[in-house]
């Protein structure tokens, strides 16, 4: 088959391109290091060994280990959200929208599942007695949730309008799945984890519902 790909308009933005491609080859590797072998085993003589790039060539993209540290945190993060955003958007638009936040909450359960997202936790204890990577991680922390509450809100319109009981139902279902993913549950786990899922959903229907200015509900997302 012919190549149809059009040549670079010059080699400088061959080259760019390139730096590019090789970059993101880089903080793959990362990723795929922190997956495979744990954040303690991970060196970067074994992301340039897994990315196939000279020591040399790691060292132009970055400079320490510091920096290449930040740029897979960072790396991860995106493909965190992106992941996320994957699997909510093929939720069908065309359901009610309690129909819908319990396919979310599905949603969710399937992206704490994900090799990512326990990678991004081992990083997490990992940096409780590593100051350098807990810098790192605390720097890109706030940027992260807020990219995933954007995200809801984009995935979610429904619930744009409603300001603070968004961010409570936010707050609850992040704080009560996370927990439930990290949890050390193994007897009927299947069968606990749909549980709770059911019954957080019943909670989402009534903070969706709610509209009575006296309501607990509507005390509890003031404060």
């Amino acid at each position: 088959m012919a190549n149809t790909r059009s040549p670079p308009a010059s080699g400088e933005s061959w080259q760019a391109q390139k730096s590019a491609m090789t970059r993101e080859t880089i903080l793959d590797a990362a990723v795929a290091c922190f997956i495979d072998l744990g954040y303690a085993s991970t060196t970067t003589a074994k992301i340039a060994e897994r990315a196939g790039v000279s020591r040399g060539a790691m060292l132009h993209h970055f400079p320490s280990k510091t920096s290449l540290m930040q740029a897979a945190v960072d790396h991860l993060h995106g493909r965190m959200v992106g992941l996320y955003s994957q699997y909510v958007r093929a939720i069908p638009d065309d359901l009610d929208v309690d129909e819908r936040n319990r396919r979310g909450l599905k949603a969710y359960w399937k992206y704490l599942s994900s090799d990512q997202f326990v990678a991004y936790h081992e990083l997490s204890v990992a940096g409780r007695t590593d100051p350098e990577l807990q810098a790192i991680l605390q720097a890109t922390r706030d940027s992260f949730t807020e990219s995933v509450y954007e995200a809801n809100a984009q995935l979610f319109p429904e619930w744009s309008e409603r300001g603070e009981l968004y961010s409570l139902a936010f707050d609850l279902t992040q704080s009560l799945m996370e927990g439930m993913a990290l949890s050390p549950i193994a007897k009927n786990r299947k069968k606990r984890v749909k549980r709770v899922l059911n019954y957080l959903g019943d909670r989402l229907e009534e903070i969706f519902h709610e509209g009575d200015e006296n309501a607990a509900i509507q005390r509890h997302a003031r404060k």
